[in-house]
């Protein structure tokens, strides 16, 4: 069961068709299963949600912290037309034959020296779970948006930063807006620099 859903998926993205996965029934999956390709499922209002605020702040695109196989990242890559980096950590396991294949092309970084972020591009961390790295790469961002997708209150998982405690350093951050996923009880919430 576990091959065939991700057999699937990447069978549509080899025909580029990302708006066929976003319309996958992922609730007849083994939730493990799925996560393993994507930590939240979005709606075409999700994706539409993310690029008008880019558009807003007059950005050039979306720069993903932690996208592991950047499912998320290419399908807003394609629905959007904009452009997209993904960051991760630990290149020995994502180019390992037991990764999950890629859907975007990864720039690696380690623990220690953060990349250098592009400010024309509004930040991302989705589902993302290290609190000191989280205020890290702020430090490092002089850009004026960034996204956190996680779990609302009673979701019954936990991110850090959360979407609504974020846990930044300063008071320059404040939210902007926010849109449920669909009707999970997990959300986007939009940070904008002061």
């Amino acid at each position: 069961m576990e091959n065939e859903f991700k057999n699937l998926v990447i069978s549509l993205h080899k025909q580029n068709k990302w708006k066929e996965i976003l319309d996958l029934d992922i609730n007849s999956h083994k939730q493990e299963v799925v996560r393993n390709l994507l930590w939240i499922w979005p709606s075409i209002d999700n994706m539409n949600f993310l690029k008008r605020l880019i558009i807003e702040n007059d950005l050039n695109g979306l720069a993903s912290v932690g996208c592991g196989c950047g499912l998320l990242e290419w399908m807003f890559r394609e629905f959007s037309d904009m452009n997209v980096l993904g960051y991760e950590i630990n290149k020995e396991w994502w180019t390992s034959k037991y990764s999950i294949p890629m859907f975007i092309d990864l720039i690696y970084c380690n623990q220690e020296t953060k990349p250098k972020l592009n400010p024309k591009y509004a930040l991302l961390f989705c589902y993302f779970n290290d609190g000191e790295a989280f205020r890290k790469y702020i430090r490092s961002y002089s850009g004026n948006l960034v996204f956190i997708i996680g779990p609302g209150e009673g979701k019954g998982t936990h991110t850090e930063p959360r979407p609504f405690k974020p846990g930044f350093e300063n008071n320059n951050w404040m939210l902007h807006d926010y849109q449920e996923v669909k009707d999970t009880k997990d959300f986007i919430a939009a940070y904008i620099r002061k």
